[in-house]
């Protein structure tokens, strides 16, 4: 196995438990495998800490070295000072983040070689055994494994031989797990008022980044989320982040936040802020065929949809959308497209329609008139008669023949005559 320690050492005492909490599920992109310790868990090791298993986590993220980059990066990210330490034992990663370390050590044999020069003072033992052993002139760690456990338990006690063969791997690491919620909830309580929406942006993002490692952890998406904005004395100001297919990036939601919040006006100032995605959804990942460009392009569409929506409101951004009737004037209409695009991304998750080819439809033209125009007899009739007869049952009745017909300026146009009255009327144009 291969352990990542993170220790915390500017992590604000009255904080800590929900911002370990917001760790742990960030974490949960990086391993599976996660446990938290908050400070003051063990008196001899104050800091508190977060331990990743990264030996199952290599082929998708790379080397030791990269990953504890990778881990460096998003942590500074999110605005942490953390020290962080790899090793094949929790232990040792502990004390090689406690020591400022920066290599990364793999592989058990050389773990023991690792340790030898390291001093004494940086093991997590008490104040009081430390000063033992420096007097009887020990220095090294590797001077201290070298003697027999029988000879350490009678100086030290067993608890302390214990965490000696657990720092060289010759004892399991008795960890408890971080188990990750059924839905997310996360809450940031903010250190003063805040009544400017931007200085939120923020602390939102330390929320939507735990959001996206737990979302990854349980490979699962969303498709909206809400914002839960606290205010003393007052109700809870709630913004939505909808998506229009399901996704799980913090850089997308706190993009469409920003543009949420851009609006808003405040009721009160903001003592903290919630962060819900009750309803979790698989995921829809989009296979690049290295050939097409479509379906980058279909991500760079859903994203200005979303943006727009976020900034403008659902009602401001429209699709069109044919309808299920055969009179012209009626056979098409408007949805919000954030909406369209969601019924779309549903319709291809469960295979609705796949496979299947579209049924032949005769010819429209894009550009209709608001409403038909009577002209005279058309002198060149180019294609039809199509007939159209509905609209009995709402009061709309129609019986039409349409025509494809030629104009005197050589346009081509929409035609039809009322099979009632026997009127011509122009209904649309081709371009």
């Amino acid at each position: 196995m291969l352990w990542s320690c993170i220790l915390l050492p500017r992590l604000a005492p009255e904080g800590q438990p929900a911002a370990i909490e917001a760790l742990c599920l960030w974490a949960l992109q990086w391993s599976s495998l996660v446990s938290a310790r908050a400070a003051g868990a063990d008196a001899d090791d104050p800091l508190p800490a977060l331990w990743l298993e990264l030996g199952a986590s290599q082929r998708l993220f790379g080397p030791p070295e990269a990953m504890r980059a990778q881990l460096a990066g998003g942590l500074a990210a999110l605005g942490h000072e953390a020290r962080i330490g790899v090793a094949p034992t929790p232990r040792a990663a502990a004390l090689f983040a406690r020591a400022g370390i920066d290599s990364c050590v793999a592989d058990p044999a050389a773990l023991r070689a690792r340790l030898a020069p390291l001093p004494i003072r940086l093991l997590a033992l008490p104040a009081q055994q430390l000063a033992a052993l420096r007097s009887t002139g020990l220095q090294r760690i590797g001077e201290l494994l070298a003697l027999p456990d029988v000879a350490l338990a009678r100086r030290l006690g067993p608890a302390s031989v214990r965490y000696l063969q657990r720092l060289a791997g010759r004892l399991p690491e008795p960890l408890r797990p971080y188990e990750a919620p059924p839905y997310f909830a996360a809450r940031n309580e903010l250190p003063g008022p805040v009544g400017d929406t931007t200085a939120l942006l923020f602390p939102l993002q330390r929320l939507l980044a735990a959001l996206q490692g737990y979302l990854r952890g349980l490979d699962r998406a969303v498709q909206r989320c809400t914002v839960r904005l606290e205010h003393h004395r007052r109700a809870d100001t709630r913004v939505e982040i909808g998506l229009s297919r399901p996704g799980r990036e913090a850089a997308q939601l706190l993009t469409l936040a920003r543009e949420r919040f851009a609006s808003l006006v405040l009721p009160a100032p903001v003592l903290g802020i919630v962060l819900e995605a009750p309803e979790l959804l698989q995921p829809q990942v989009a296979q690049l065929d290295g050939f097409s460009t479509a379906t980058q392009e279909a991500g760079q569409l859903q994203q200005l949809v979303d943006r727009l929506t976020a900034r403008l409101g659902a009602a401001s951004v429209q699709r069109l959308q044919s309808r299920d009737e055969h009179r012209p004037e009626l056979a098409w209409g408007t949805q919000p497209a954030q909406q369209a695009m969601r019924q779309r991304s549903r319709d291809a998750g469960a295979g609705t329609g796949a496979g299947t080819a579209p049924a032949a439809d005769p010819p429209r033209p894009c550009w209709l008139l608001p409403e038909p125009r009577a002209i005279s007899v058309p002198a060149q009739l180019l294609a039809g008669p199509e007939r159209i007869e509905s609209g009995w049952w709402d009061g709309g009745d129609v019986a039409r023949d349409y025509y494809l017909a030629r104009g005197a300026d050589g346009a081509r146009l929409w035609v039809y005559r009322d099979l009632r009255s026997g009127q011509w009327h122009l209904h649309g144009y081709w371009a």
